[in-house]
């Protein structure tokens, strides 16, 4: 099996090491931290998967997206820093956030180790200088890049070990994990044209970041694998509504209402998150639309609101738990003194009502295609 991985040609990941030993990315990263619980046996099996793989286990070179190798920390304090404040009143995460904070708190427990929680975030690279000279951190773990990305780069050539939830960039000299989110915004659209609806839209929260210093983010790629989905089978992707608004379900009702108001025909949704999917179902009811029978849903990230929505929400679901595992063991690593990669996680449709009815099997039911809303 590794040798077949190998042969394809592309850089190896965690999860690739994983997958070739049979065991589950946990453990690997238990086998890399040289972990007692591990029993030799493993250990051996997975470092020679590993070195066959050509995943790097020792200092040496540096290349794109590839952190530097530093010396070994012996101290062991470790801060995830939460993105940007919210106004005044505002919950500290979105749900994801919070399911992605959970994960890296298990992978935490899983290493016997604690770490703190800031939501003092940077939010340029003046604010990123600050609060690097203020917070001693011997590992940090930022959930968010944009407003800092060129400041991330210069720090990653410094010797203070953090790893970045995020997108991955052409010019990132930093570690980043994330979701495939172009292969998700691909699945949710591709399954929409799967049941036969023709005029598709993408509605979204744009954050109101003015110092972004990136064109890609998770919402662009969500779109792009929209936009690309739609192209592969010749269907317009002219539909795009992100909207600037102070929350998820505030932006996908402003973008229905704007979509309805202005009359213009569409038969199902990509929502860039769940909560921007419960606002868009929550608008269509106002306005004497159903779900799915006039326009399907497919929202993204497979949160409690999924689950608790009416009809319960077809999603993307990014696995937190091993998004947790990867961001602590790849800090963990780097703190040690050695080389880490970028990752990027696959991405899983999960179908429920919002497409149409449910066989007994859990799988979408036939259906015949709705005809486009016209209002």
């Amino acid at each position: 099996m590794a040798n077949d991985r190998a042969a394809v040609g592309r850089r190896p990941r965690l999860i690739d090491v994983a997958q070739a030993a049979e065991v589950s990315v946990a453990t690997v990263s238990r086998v890399l931290d040289d972990h007692p619980a591990i029993t030799p046996e493993t250990k051996a099996r997975v470092v020679a998967i590993a070195r066959e793989l050509g995943y790097p286990l020792r200092e040496g070179g540096r290349d794109k997206n590839q952190s530097r190798a530093r010396k070994p920390k012996r101290s062991g304090s470790i801060c995830a820093v939460m993105p940007v404040a919210l106004p005044s009143g505002s919950r500290l995460a979105n749900s994801f956030e919070l399911n992605l904070l959970g994960g890296i708190g298990a992978a935490m427990r899983d290493h016997g180790l604690d770490f703190s929680i800031s939501s003092q975030a940077p939010y340029d690279d003046a604010s990123l200088t600050r609060f690097m000279a203020s917070h001693p951190y011997d590992g940090i773990i930022f959930l968010g890049q944009s407003q800092f990305h060129s400041g991330l780069n210069r720090m990653a050539q410094g010797n203070r070990p953090f790893v970045v939830w995020g997108v991955e960039t052409p010019d990132q000299l930093y570690c980043s994990v994330g979701s495939n989110n172009a292969e998700g915004g691909w699945q949710a659209t591709s399954h929409l044209v799967k049941l036969g609806r023709k005029r598709i839209a993408f509605i979204g929260q744009a954050a109101p970041i003015t110092t972004a210093q990136t064109r890609q983010a998770q919402l662009s790629e969500r779109l792009s694998g929209f936009r690309s989905a739609l192209a592969g089978v010749g269907l317009p992707a002219d539909l795009t509504m992100p909207r600037p608004a102070p929350s998820g379900m505030q932006a996908g009702m402003e973008a229905v209402q704007a979509l309805l108001d202005q009359q213009v025909a569409f038969d199902a949704i990509v929502a860039s998150s769940d909560l921007v999917a419960v606002g868009a179902m929550r608008a269509l009811h106002e306005r004497g639309r159903r779900v799915p029978e006039d326009v399907a849903i497919v929202g993204y990230d497979d949160s409690e609101a999924a689950r608790l929505a009416h009809p319960q929400l077809t999603t993307i679901r990014q696995d937190t738990i091993l998004a947790g595992h990867l961001l602590v063991s790849k800090l963990l690593r780097l703190m040690a003194g050695y080389q880490v990669r970028s990752e990027r996680l696959p991405t899983e449709l999960v179908v429920r009502e919002s497409c149409g009815a449910l066989s007994a099997e859990g799988r979408t039911a036939p259906q015949a295609a709705n005809k486009a809303i016209n209002p």
